[in-house]
């Protein structure tokens, strides 16, 4: 079986939906909205199906709680751990300054199956030039190259969960091309030969496991 790289953006953020939502979560920062009702409740359950018989030997995460937990549910009954990468968190023209997403010792405490032993790529993440989606390019670049170095048996399956931006750059890196993808779909990268690094896409942006494909936001 040849390497494959699944790339899954987030399920449907609350705050697509609700410009109040701080409210219900006070502990929350701007930049780190959870999931919706229905990026949890629907989107996540039907991700689950979708890779219920797809092998995968790692799952890397953002660090952000709608990815976390969009991991968490895709994962299901699966006893895989989920490695939080603060290399896939969101463009930070994005982001508060620092992100503030959770370190790894809080995120075990909400979603147990996060791997407290994961030595993250970037443990600080680097400046982004410029203010724009592409600003997020040179970190993904060098997250995906180190990453195909740490994981290198010709037959590793990963899934990378992330979000528009750095999704749209994963593109741009192994394809060449920019693409925005919806929320909750899923694209899918072959190497093309063993160790070459070199990778065919298979599927850009699928959505044909969702119930719903209406307001999927691809930007």
């Amino acid at each position: 079986m040849p390497r494959k790289i699944y790339v899954v953006r987030h399920c449907e953020r609350i705050d697509n939906i609700d410009s109040k939502w701080r409210k219900k979560y006070p502990g929350f920062m701007d930049d780190n909205s959870p999931l919706s009702d229905r990026g949890r409740k629907i989107q996540g359950p039907e991700l689950c199906k979708r890779f219920a018989n797809v092998k995968l030997d790692h799952v890397i995460s953002s660090p952000m709680d709608r990815t976390i937990e969009t991991a968490s549910l895709l994962l299901g009954d699966k006893d895989i751990p989920i490695k939080a990468e603060p290399g896939l968190c969101e463009v930070l023209y994005l982001c508060n300054d620092p992100p503030s997403f959770w370190k790894t010792e809080k995120l075990i405490e909400k979603f147990p199956k996060v791997d407290k032993n994961y030595s993250p790529i970037f443990n600080k993440l680097p400046s982004e030039t410029g203010y724009g989606d592409e600003a997020c390019i040179p970190r993904v670049k060098k997250l995906i190259e180190q990453l195909l170095k740490r994981y290198d048996n010709p037959d590793e399956q990963i899934l990378l969960v992330s979000h528009g931006a750095p999704i749209g750059a994963i593109h741009e890196v192994l394809n060449g091309r920019w693409k925005y993808v919806g929320q909750a779909t899923v694209s899918i990268w072959e190497e093309t030969d063993d160790g070459s690094e070199k990778f065919k896409c298979l599927s850009s942006s699928d959505s044909s496991h969702l119930s719903d494909k209406s307001n999927l936001r691809p930007w």
